[in-house]
């Protein structure tokens, strides 16, 4: 059943004056006062779709699967294990982002949001495995994260490809015999 255009447009302008706080304030330093300001909507209209920021937060990043999934449809690159093919499509996104997700990782919201997209990876990866071994799938969530904060953060002229090429030459190896079917 589809989501009902009044909540969808609510959840959208909720999901917008987050982004514009965090990347204004950070994460840690927003209220949900504020937010419901921003989005020009009432705290009662916030908590019928919203437990608190966190979970606003997290139904903010809900759709990044989805978006990573739709980005690794269709014919396969064979140079590519299907496993990391979401890889290069996180790094354009991120790097799209780039203000976004530097403001995400400071502070507790950063912690926090990392744990959500380590979730979106790991099950992306499981995916994608045709026998998942739960240390790799961890080790490559983990080694992404690790890896998008360097690059952010110490080496941000770094194009996409180029981390993608060095992430995959660093974690593939591993991978070669497990190729999903």
């Amino acid at each position: 059943m589809a989501e009902d255009r009044r909540v969808a447009r609510t959840r959208r302008s909720l999901q917008r004056a987050l982004v514009e706080l965090i990347l204004e304030k950070g994460f840690d330093a927003l209220s949900v006062a504020e937010i419901c300001e921003r989005a020009d909507v009432g705290r009662t209209t916030f908590y019928a779709h919203y437990a608190d920021k966190s979970d606003l937060l997290q139904g903010s990043l809900e759709g990044l699967g989805e978006h990573l999934r739709e980005a690794t449809r269709g014919p396969e690159d064979p140079s590519v294990h299907p496993a990391l093919a979401f890889v290069r499509p996180m790094l354009e996104h991120a790097a799209e982002q780039a203000d976004l997700f530097a403001a995400l990782m400071r502070g507790r919201g950063g912690a926090f949001m990392q744990d959500l997209v380590h979730d979106i990876w790991c099950e992306l990866i499981r995916e994608r495995l045709s026998e998942p071994d739960e240390l790799q799938v961890q080790a490559i969530a983990g080694g992404l994260g690790a890896a998008v904060e360097w690059w952010l953060t110490r080496a941000p002229d770094l194009a996409p490809a180029e981390v993608d090429a060095r992430f995959r030459a660093a974690f593939e190896p591993g991978l070669a015999p497990q190729r999903a079917t």
